[in-house]
């Protein structure tokens, strides 16, 4: 049973107390406030209404949707409890009362955990990493990643460490503080490290499938690397098909393996037509699977992207609670 708060106000829209045009009580707050207070994506937060009814907007005569401060606060306790490893499914119907004990719980929890890496301990590495690509040391390079991951965990060195390295190395090269040989070398050693992270994952009966690749002439991979190995992390089963592939190719693949979503990496802002790209998956694929965006292509192409179906994630951190906000039956509780 939904929570009392959401079927009161979805039994006042129904019985006419509240229409379309006429905000209710305290609903003042558009999506985008709600966004900035809350952490979930506009895209999140369509899908978590529309799927699991966790809150019920007044709209505007216009059809802008408005919410209400008990709303912001339902949204944000939801997702700190995404955030602690549930799925949505597995909470969307708590009362409000109960959702707040256990986000205090998890609260509560993490406070007697060992103390985790502090930013400037992540940095250190990824420092340490850096120093190694500009002196084309393979084998330290490879040390620093490979001792990241086992000191600081798999989710905190691919969103630390790995996006980050990947970032600064991308704006040296760019600004030519560093040379095309360092940035080979450092993208191989990278590319190692993450294959072999992803062939330490087993296949998990029941998981759902997300089908990872980069567009048609995008030749760079480790963005979608990075994305394939996040998903693992949050319990997915990977399919992950490489750089440079055609919406066609993708769409088939995603289709004959049952895929719940698909996610690319976009990182050339020139030659790679990412939205067409997106527009002919969207075409191909079923309407409730979505084409999952990231990189600085997608970024730049934001506008683009969203008028042609796809749901750009602004970075890596910002992956697992758009994959943890789709409704995935194998997860429910």
């Amino acid at each position: 049973m939904k929570n009392s708060e959401t079927m009161t106000e979805r039994e006042r829209r129904e019985g006419g107390e509240v229409s379309d045009s006429t905000p209710a009580g305290g609903a003042r707050h558009p999506i985008g406030v709600v966004s900035e207070r809350t952490g979930l994506s506009p895209d999140v937060l369509r899908v978590w209404e529309r799927r699991y009814g966790v809150v019920v907007p007044s709209r505007t005569e216009g059809g802008q949707r408005l919410y209400t401060d008990a709303d912001i606060e339902r949204l944000r306790l939801l997702h700190l409890a995404t955030l602690a490893g549930r799925s949505i499914g597995q909470v969307a119907d708590m009362p409000m009362s109960a959702l707040a004990d256990l986000v205090r719980e998890d609260e509560e929890e993490r406070g007697r955990a060992p103390r985790l890496a502090s930013a400037p301990d992540v940095m250190g590495y990824v420092d340490a990493a850096f120093a190694a690509v500009q002196e084309l040391d393979v084998a330290g390079l490879e040390a620093q990643l490979r001792r990241a991951v086992v000191v600081l965990g798999v989710r905190v060195f691919l969103t630390g460490v790995a996006a980050p390295l990947f970032r600064r190395i991308g704006d040296e090269w760019h600004e030519g503080r560093l040379g095309s040989g360092q940035e080979h070398l450092a993208t191989v050693v990278l590319r190692g490290v993450l294959e072999r992270l992803l062939s330490a994952f087993g296949s998990r009966p029941g998981a759902a499938r997300l089908v990872v690749a980069t567009p048609a002439g995008e030749h760079h991979e480790i963005g979608a690397l990075l994305v394939a190995s996040a998903a693992l992390g949050e319990g997915w089963n990977v399919v992950y098909l490489g750089p440079d592939l055609p919406a066609a190719e993708i769409a088939s693949v995603a289709l004959a393996k049952g895929a719940r979503a698909v996610a690319l990496s976009a990182v050339l802002e020139d030659g790679v037509d990412v939205a067409g790209e997106v527009a002919a998956l969207r075409a191909a694929l079923p309407s409730h699977v979505p084409v999952v965006v990231g990189g600085e292509a997608a970024l730049a192409r934001e506008a683009d992207l969203a008028a042609v179906g796809g749901v750009v994630v602004r970075d890596l951190a910002g992956l697992g609670p758009v994959l943890r906000g789709l409704d995935l039956p194998e997860s429910r509780s």
